[in-house]
């Protein structure tokens, strides 16, 4: 295997395993907490990219640095959050050009990370113990960036065996229930590839396909007043009325179909113990797989989660339409976020080829999954038309955790097999 050329690469990408670790250290180092995580640790996707950057110039890529446009939703066609500020925060895209012809390959992951608030270690020590390096986006996803990157550097030594092109895209806005901003601005650049593999997630294993998700949030009014007096109407005691409707939703939806996740990720209400609250504030995560989707646009509601909503607020007004005060005063529902699955075919040639250069160059038989998560690896193939699947370097169950790590053979496993594969598919 080692006289191949994919063997050789794979080889080279364990030889570098000092400077690629040396590199996710150093971008776990640097603040790049998505500016809407909503706690003091904010950073910039900024700091990241100041990393990578010269990294990239030294082995020869074009570079370019652009903000998303403030609408990239509306041009999308995305419901997408509101408000947020693009300026500032560089996605960098670094094109690698081999000989002429062959295929081109799109290598993409997301440099923002969640917030640090909640966590039990130095998030940005980037402590190396027991094999394993720790603190804020160690695995989502700074360890598959590292990695991504020692794949480049092996294509850069051995590319006059190589003809095609790699275009590497690092992009902003992924977390913190952002859709995926810069995902799709590369998108609507007019980005052609003849296949895409982005490195987020856990791994090295293959995910051919990830769940939509919509977020919605709910104000539940009351009445405030003074909590001496019996004049007011708690919105917390209401906001439990509305409740009832989202946990019967939640136990339908869980129960009839697969990757269907409801999550209430908040529920807030109150300013003091003297005041009966008078508005409260509820948030939730919809899970949607792709059959979902599909069934929403043979029914003309388009490619997403549109029925979902539909669903969910004639649940909560039929709930509410049976309380007194909810019925004169109902919530209001505001639709955060719709963000599309994707799910790339087990036996396209992406899936099956990935999986028999990991067989190879690791000795094991890759997981083959679809995901109930969401990715921004979601527009590639909707947006853009390119066959795509995310194979991380991650640690399961490790990100947005309050102890992250990332453990370091995978991270290497993951550089190995990028390597050899892009090297397979790039030689001439």
């Amino acid at each position: 295997m080692m006289d191949t050329l994919a063997g050789r690469a794979a080889a080279r990408a364990e030889a570098l395993a000092e400077e690629t670790i040396a590199l996710t250290r150093a971008l776990v180092r640097a603040n790049t907490v998505n500016p809407y995580s909503g706690d003091p640790t904010r950073g910039n996707e900024g700091n990241g990219q100041a990393i990578i950057e010269p990294i990239l110039r030294d082995l020869g890529a074009r570079i370019e640095r652009f903000d998303c446009p403030p609408d990239v939703y509306a041009q999308a066609g995305v419901l997408g959050p509101k408000g947020r500020e693009f300026a500032g925060r560089p996605n960098v895209q670094a094109d690698l050009r081999f000989g002429g012809g062959g295929p081109r390959a799109l290598l993409q992951a997301h440099m923002d990370t969640v917030g640090t608030s909640d966590m039990t270690i130095d998030p940005f020590s980037a402590e190396v113990r027991d094999g394993r390096i720790r603190g804020r986006g160690a695995s989502d996803c700074k360890g598959g960036i590292a990695a991504t990157l020692t794949a480049l550097r092996v294509l850069r030594e051995f590319a006059g065996s190589l003809r095609g092109s790699v275009l590497f895209q690092s992009v902003v806005d992924e977390e913190c229930n952002g859709g995926g901003a810069g995902a799709m601005a590369c998108c609507l650049r007019g980005l052609q590839a003849d296949f895409g593999i982005v490195t987020d997630g856990f791994g090295p294993l293959i995910t051919r396909g990830y769940s939509g998700v919509l977020t919605v949030e709910l104000r539940v009014p009351g009445v405030s007043g003074h909590a001496a007096w019996p004049l007011g109407v708690s919105a917390i005691e209401k906001a439990l009325v509305v409740k009832e409707a989202l946990d019967q939703f939640k136990r339908d939806r869980e129960g009839s179909r697969r990757f269907a996740q409801v999550n209430l990720g908040i529920f807030r209400a109150g300013i003091h113990p003297a005041i009966i609250p008078g508005e409260a504030l509820l948030a939730l995560n919809l899970s949607y797989p792709m059959e979902d989707a599909r069934a929403a646009r043979a029914a003309g509601a388009g490619f997403g989660g549109g029925p979902i909503r539909a669903e969910f607020e004639q649940r909560i007004r039929a709930r509410e339409a049976a309380d007194p005060f909810l019925a004169a005063h109902p919530s209001a529902i505001t639709w955060v976020k719709d963000l599309i699955p994707f799910e790339t075919p087990a036996e396209h040639p992406l899936v099956t080829g990935l999986a028999e250069t990991h067989r190879r160059i690791l000795g094991r038989d890759p997981e083959v999954t679809v995901s109930g998560a969401w990715s921004d690896a979601s527009y590639l193939p909707r947006l853009c038309g390119i066959p795509t699947v995310v194979y991380g370097a991650g640690t399961p169950g490790k990100a947005h955790s309050h102890d992250e790590y990332a453990e370091v053979s995978r991270i290497v496993d993951t550089s190995k097999v990028l390597a050899a594969y892009l090297c397979e598919r790039l030689g001439a």
